[in-house]
């Protein structure tokens, strides 16, 4: 049961933000990946036949002329990781079992605004400041129960999820008949009547999206089940479903028990389900803005932002990019101010997460005074999920196996300020190959889903991100966010600065495309 939300007052957020933070940087997660995995003493998942897997990770080597960049170091960098990850189990630990993570408005995110801020102050960046944010009312799901009923069996649905927004039930919950609709598709629903009922139906990434959760809703489903069909039992947490039915998303093993269970129901006793969801809008909460400044030479300066928040233990999205950005601060915090051309401004996002009205208030802030924070910007770096092992699902010839992990990182999609920036793209390609960052072959013509969505059409930005199998589920945990990535891409970045640093401000900046959207 998960603790009221009720009770959480802006006096306990400042409370938790004035408090002295003490981490002990451990992990603490196995990841399941289709079989039992043991751990290492050092904490470090074991790989079979390779040893160890932090000493089994590819590594790049520094190309002639680059050794300065070996001063950032992956594994220092994943202590960071480890450190957020941490925040979010203690905020798992004090009550909230289910919904949980560094999740906007809430105590963890204000410990982690806490955390950061003393971060920047330590690293020995200037005007080190919390910005608070105030918040409209925010989706806080306070308990939730499913359960599936057949021929006298009952399957708990320990992974199921609500969407992010989802509607509750009636206080004394919903009894439900089941249908199971497959992948959804028109064809999947014929002959089906859906109406008043407890629709599954099966997803995964890379299959074509059908729009079966919206389906379902139009066809008049009492409540959704979105089974996703990676190996395991994940949890995983979606973005709003905008049904007007509660919904919810469902690991692998819930999901396929659910339909051996349906199938086997006869015509006279089909399957139901026993569904409760109690959803509340928590007001008068808060959320913050994390600034820290190195002073250049000149006023002319280039941001580095990466967004704070995220479900579960949120290693990868976005624990990853906060400590790339904090390498950065590191890295140039190092060398002389006469050395540093621009001013490099650090900013600790409040998140996006939380989707919908009243989602992204640091960002609405920052685009506001646009005039005033912007007008000599060189560039702003967006630190978004810069790296994740690689991994495959029932690979050929092997697919008992399950989740397959690799001792490499994964391609990212991204974005280097598009067409009209050749000399930007060319830099940042150039960067990412130099320091085996792998990217996708083309840059994407917008940035990839994420923060500088909302700064791009009148700021010249870099993003690199990946959306892959752990993304915002509970095994997105420090061990699937290898060393050599996050150093690969976090020496990427500061190669990129260090060359767009010698370029003038107008080989860079555009009139805006449009008026930029929040």
């Amino acid at each position: 049961m998960i603790r009221s939300m009720g009770t959480f007052t802006r006096s306990r957020i400042l409370r938790a933000m004035s408090a002295g933070l003490a981490f002990v940087v451990f992990i603490d997660l196995a990841i399941r990946a289709g079989h039992a995995q043991t751990r290492s003493p050092s904490g470090a998942t074991p790989v079979r036949g390779l040893g160890n897997l932090d000493d089994a990770l590819l590594e790049w080597p520094l190309a002639p002329g680059d050794a300065r960049y070996g001063a950032i170091n992956g594994k220092h960098l994943r202590e960071y990781v480890a450190e957020q990850a941490t925040i979010s189990r203690q905020y798992r630990d004090q009550g909230h079992p289910k919904f949980w993570g560094r999740i906007v408005g809430t105590s963890s995110d204000a410990q982690d605004a806490e955390w950061l801020a003393t971060k920047f102050r330590k690293i020995g960046l200037s005007d080190v400041r919390i910005q608070p944010l105030d918040l409209i009312p925010q989706w806080m799901p306070q308990s939730w129960n499913v359960a599936l009923t057949s021929d006298g069996k009952t399957r708990d649905m320990e992974s199921a999820q609500p969407d992010y927004g989802a509607n509750g039930t009636p206080p004394e919950g919903l009894d439900l008949q089941a249908v199971y609709v497959g992948l959804g598709s028109e064809a999947d629903f014929a002959g089906k009547d859906v109406r008043g009922k407890a629709v599954f139906t099966f997803n995964m990434l890379g299959l074509k999206p059908e729009g079966a959760v919206k389906r379902a809703d139009s066809k008049g489903a009492a409540a959704i089940f979105e089974v996703d069909m990676l190996p395991g039992n994940m949890r995983y947490q979606a973005y709003p479903s905008g049904t007007k039915a509660p919904a919810f998303t469902v690991g692998s093993d819930d999901g396929y028990a659910a339909r051996d269970l349906i199938a086997a129901a006869g015509p006279d006793h089909p399957a139901h389900v026993k569904v409760r969801l109690d959803v509340r809008r928590v007001p008068n909460l808060k959320t913050a803005l994390v600034w820290g400044t190195l002073p250049g030479a000149t006023d002319e300066t280039i941001y580095v932002v990466a967004h704070r928040d995220g479900w579960f233990e949120a290693a990868g999205d976005n624990g990853g990019g906060v400590a790339s950005m904090l390498g950065l601060a590191e890295y140039y915090a190092r060398m002389p101010r006469s050395e540093r051309r621009r001013t490099l401004v650090f900013i600790g996002l409040d998140g996006h997460h939380n989707t919908g009205e009243g989602s992204g208030v640091g960002r609405k802030w920052l685009v506001d005074h646009r005039q005033d924070l912007f007008g000599k910007t060189a560039l702003m770096i967006n630190c978004e999920h810069p790296a994740t092992l690689q991994t495959y699902v029932n690979p050929r010839y092997q697919e008992d196996r399950g989740m397959v992990w690799t001792n490499a990182i994964l391609a990212q999609q991204w974005y280097a300020g598009g067409p009209s920036r050749p000399q930007l793209q060319a830099i940042t390609g150039k960067a990412f190959r130099e320091f085996g960052a792998p990217l996708y072959l083309d840059p994407n013509s917008r940035p990839p889903a994420g923060d500088l969505g909302q700064f791009w059409r009148f700021l010249p930005g870099v993003a690199s991100s990946e959306f892959y199998h752990y993304f915002h589920t509970d095994q997105e945990t420090t061990e699937v966010v290898p060393w050599t990535g996050l150093q690969a891409t976090t020496r990427a970045y500061a190669k990129i600065i260090d060359e767009v640093n010698k370029l003038p401000l107008s080989a860079l900046q555009r009139a805006p495309e449009s008026e930029p959207q929040r």
